[in-house]
């Protein structure tokens, strides 16, 4: 019986005595182990699942500790009746009645799950080639200072900053840094009141199109853009304009005139990595100025830096408050943090502040000092040098393999982008390569969800991203040389 509650993994990464306590827990509050009955002796246990006594003692005392077990002299260790007591129990359903199940398709204000999104394995890191974008190579996560941080944040005069309802405020520590460290490298110039912190670059777009955007409202995004934006301005009006780019990014096409707000990647153009000069920045402003227009500028690669003077930020140019500036850290520090941010006219982040509180109070407040510690500290900083020089690495070499095993593909990136834009040959249908090259072992993205879909439903198939953030360099060109050969396969198995 114990052999079967309690499955030891000698190879795992969490010690045998948690594991122990976490099953004797489970079973506990699963009611597998009724309150009355002993469990085994330290001694017994120990020998059925192959450890040392002392590994079984330590668990049984912390759990006697937490009021899990009860120990009653010479009688051994029982389960603690406070622990499982006033639970509901299990109730009798009857099986003759069968009810009608709720109908929930018909309730639902659209199909959120039917819009085209960009679609990664959850288990990408199993792969030997993961040329995927937004995920950061483990090596270069900077651990030791971000434990220091967490574990400062966790003393008790930190705790009591943040351990607190917050209510709709952010973390004093962490706005100061945005303005000081962070916003700063981009020519923006902020008061705490102007800036915003949010669950990802994502939540903020989310809060922007909450606010601003009704079933009336124009919203112009880049074609091809980022898809999650889309969707998520898709999700609040069916007035959603695919804006044309050309070699300075969005261009200043006549579909601007149709646009109430304006969604851009200026720094570096997602997908295609183009940086737009400072002239159609201007240009850009401009319009936006003339015509009371809002752009909502994403610079989502905020810190990856430029060769040379990097271009200033649109809001950094903006004097009349018709930028709205969104990014995040998920590119540098990671993702799984999900700190963001927005930064805009005080009169508009007091009205997002007050919906962030409908929707989540406020970040967890933890993290936020934690972050705060660790650009303070300056971890931020130096884990910015060391990515630069990876990437510039990592660049070259995914260019290198690009020319000599991809000859006919065409490229784009620019020095701080994580990616490369592809462009195969028009009769390459890059879902069908990226299926043959997973099966191979190499992650890539087709380019086809970037595009806005045709009336027709069309988009172009011959494009793909490849990032190059969670590939170590040594797998760089083999697995380059690998993609070659599941474009092979892929024209094969076509023509057949």
């Amino acid at each position: 019986m114990w052999n079967q509650l309690i499955q030891l993994s000698f190879r795992g990464k969490i010690g045998l005595q948690a594991q122990i306590r976490e099953m004797l827990v489970a079973a506990i509050l699963d009611g597998q182990l009724p309150v009355g009955v002993a469990l085994p002796s330290t001694r017994v246990l120990a020998a059925q699942l192959g450890v040392a006594r002392n590994t079984v003692a330590l668990a049984y005392e912390l759990l006697v500790n937490e009021g899990y077990l009860l120990t009653r002299s010479r009688s051994g260790h029982f389960v603690n009746p406070e622990i499982v007591a006033g639970r509901a129990g299990i109730p009798r359903v009857s099986r003759t009645t069968a009810l009608a199940r709720a109908r929930w398709t018909p309730r639902l204000r659209g199909a959120v799950s039917a819009q085209r999104n960009i679609v990664k394995p959850r288990d990408w890191q199993r792969y030997p080639y993961p040329f995927i974008y937004g995920q950061i190579d483990p090596a270069q996560l900077p651990m030791p200072g971000w434990r220091e941080c967490s574990l400062q944040a966790t003393s008790a005069a930190e705790v009591r900053g943040w351990a607190g309802d917050l209510i709709d405020g952010d973390d004093a520590l962490l706005i100061e840094q945005i303005q000081t460290r962070l916003l700063v490298r981009r020519g923006v110039f902020a008061a705490p009141d102007e800036i915003l912190v949010t669950v990802g670059a994502q939540h903020a777009l989310f809060l922007l199109a909450t606010l601003l955007i009704d079933a009336d409202s124009t919203v112009g995004i880049e074609d091809p853009g980022y898809p999650d934006a889309r969707n998520i301005f898709a999700s609040r009006t069916p007035n959603v304009v695919p804006l044309p780019l050309d070699a300075a990014g969005l261009a200043l096409s006549p579909a601007l005139d149709r646009c109430d707000y304006v969604y851009l990647t200026p720094s570096h153009q997602c997908p295609t990595n183009v940086t737009m000069p400072l002239a159609r920045r201007e240009a850009l402003l401009a319009w936006a100025q003339d015509n009371d227009r809002v752009l909502i500028e994403d610079d989502y690669e905020i810190e990856l830096g430029f060769e040379g003077r990097a271009q200033p930020a649109l809001q950094s140019l903006d004097r009349s408050g018709h930028v709205v500036y969104v990014s995040s850290l998920s590119k540098t520090l990671a993702p799984g943090i999900r700190i963001g941010f927005i930064v805009g006219d005080r009169e508009l982040v007091r009205e997002l502040r007050a919906l962030r509180r409908l929707m989540l109070r406020h970040p967890a407040a933890n993290n936020e000092r934690s972050v705060g510690l660790f650009l303070a500290m300056g971890y931020h900083d130096a884990l910015l040098r060391r990515l630069r020089q990876a990437y510039a690495e990592r660049s070259q070499l995914v260019a290198d393999a690009l020319r000599t095993h991809l000859p006919d593909v065409a490229f784009t990136t620019v020095a701080g982008a994580s990616s490369f834009w592809l462009r195969f040959p028009e009769q390459v249908d890059t879902r069908r390569v990226a299926e043959e090259a997973a099966n191979l072992g190499v992650l890539i993205e087709p380019g086809d969800v970037f595009f806005v879909a045709s009336e027709g439903g069309g988009v172009p198939c011959n494009y793909a991203r490849l990032g190059f953030a969670s590939i170590d360099s040594t797998r760089i060109a083999p697995g380059i040389a690998t993609l070659a050969t599941a474009c092979t396969i892929a024209a094969a198995s076509h023509a057949a």
